[in-house]
């Protein structure tokens, strides 16, 4: 799923064989998907590389998190410079720009097969296999992240294969927020099983507080509480084993139809806002913010908060798990970055991206009030909120619990899923229906991969 990053005060929409020659020269630097690759920053020699992101607001924290990357990197690669472009939403127009022989050197490539999946089969990206080597990517980012940016080289499954993108040190879980006052009010805590969870919306029904706030009329914000709802019913791995065509195939291993039912039944008790069917998903982040809401699905490090002080006032954590099993959570980077199959300096190119997936990425990211995307942080700020995040990261980095986007499993899902999940509200189709539906999409698609 793409998610282009709005303003503190905003929302968030919906969104995504190389030749080698002498480093640092015009010509195409770096075979990566044969090894021959140059990391030392003194041979790659001076280069400029154009990055291309959706960082479009400079009002907002993930936009200082990257200013601060390009000024860090630059100072301690002098040779490189960065020349960033910035548009909210490059996906109309990035297969046409990665076509151009002036295209950008580093691109948002989504997730799945409306990204890196659609782009690597084509040629248009660089196979990164041998940076990633000579990086260790594949040994200090957790496997179950990693593997968001693998795709075969037949170009007929991901999820595994050689690398097209490269998770960045900075991302967001699909968490629950919580409003600290109004758990203390209530007497309740934070819950650690959904026998618990459901316990406190009851709770807060009663004492006429909404349980959890919710805002749908984008279509696609219906997605991350149902996304969270599946990770948390299904068993082991059978949402990553679907979404990269792992095992039967079969979408009821996603506990999907169970995580429908779900949704349907928290909306028969009362628990969501009355029009929350008509209420964006923007208006739905600021009415949590100010203070209408026990609980609230949604992203981490996207809600509306004006400051430190306000952001402090509420909490987060991840949906506990149905079979007791180690946390996990649907999440990834804030954005895939890849290479330009026809980037001339793919060299300098994966230095930055180096850069931006290493450690020192997660704590300029805590710095500028961000959760790393990745990694163990002392979770001893000055921020109740950050403590929080910090500790989630640390559980889903310890259980390697990376869930990736029930959306990526095709290029229309994304569509299916936001059509029938509102058939499914309206009560125009039962929840095994939508699982029947997803199951017809990912049919269709997989027989043109055989």
């Amino acid at each position: 799923m793409k998610r282009a990053v709005v303003g503190t005060a905003g929302a968030i929409a919906l969104m995504l064989a190389l030749a080698g020659c002498t480093p640092g020269s015009d010509a195409a630097s770096g075979s990566a998907a044969s090894g021959k690759v140059v990391t030392d920053p003194g041979q790659i020699g001076k280069a400029t590389v154009k990055v291309l992101n959706t960082y479009s607001d400079n009002t907002s924290p993930i936009d200082r998190w990257y200013t601060q990357i390009v000024k860090t990197f630059e100072k301690k690669y002098p040779n490189v410079t960065i020349k960033t472009e910035s548009v909210a939403d490059p996906s109309s127009t990035l297969k046409l720009r990665l076509a151009d022989a002036a295209t950008p050197d580093i691109v948002p490539a989504n997730n799945g097969w409306n990204g890196i999946g659609d782009f690597s089969s084509e040629n248009l990206i660089a196979n990164l296999d041998g940076y990633a080597k000579a990086y260790g990517w594949d040994k200090t980012i957790p496997a179950s992240l990693y593997k968001h940016g693998l795709v075969t080289t037949d170009g007929k499954n991901i999820g595994e294969g050689s690398a097209f993108g490269v998770p960045i040190n900075q991302g967001g879980l699909i968490t629950v927020f919580y409003d600290r006052a109004l758990m203390k009010k209530l007497g309740v805590s934070v819950p650690t099983t959904m026998s618990d969870f459901e316990a406190d919306a009851a709770k807060a029904k009663a004492a006429g507080i909404t349980p959890i706030q919710l805002g749908v009329q984008d279509g696609w914000s219906a997605l991350p509480m149902l996304n969270a709802l599946q990770a948390s019913l299904a068993k082991g791995n059978g949402v990553a084993d679907f979404v990269f065509s792992k095992g039967s195939g079969n979408a009821e291993n996603t506990a999907l139809t169970e995580a429908s039912q779900k949704y349907v039944d928290w909306m028969k008790a009362g628990y969501y806002p009355k029009n929350f069917v008509g209420t964006a998903s923007g208006d739905a982040s600021q009415s949590f913010v100010n203070g209408n809401g026990l609980f609230y699905f949604w992203y981490s490090g996207f809600l509306p908060f004006t400051d430190q002080a306000q952001e402090d006032k509420f909490g987060m954590f991840t949906m506990p798990r149905g079979d007791s099993a180690p946390v996990t959570s649907v999440a990834s980077t804030s954005q895939n970055f890849s290479i330009a199959e026809k980037s001339k300096v793919k060299d300098a190119a994966a230095l930055f991206l180096n850069f931006m997936a290493s450690k020192d990425a997660g704590q300029i990211a805590i710095d500028n009030g961000l959760i790393p995307a990745y990694g163990n942080y002392s979770a001893n700020t000055s921020s109740p909120m950050m403590n929080d995040g910090l500790k989630v990261l640390s559980q889903v980095t310890k259980s390697n619990g990376y869930v990736p986007y029930f959306n990526w499993t095709t290029p229309q899902m994304s569509g299916v899923m936001t059509k029938n999940v509102a058939l499914l509200l309206n009560g125009s189709l039962p929840p095994a229906g939508v699982t029947s539906a997803a199951q017809a999409e990912y049919n269709t698609f997989r027989a043109t991969k055989k």
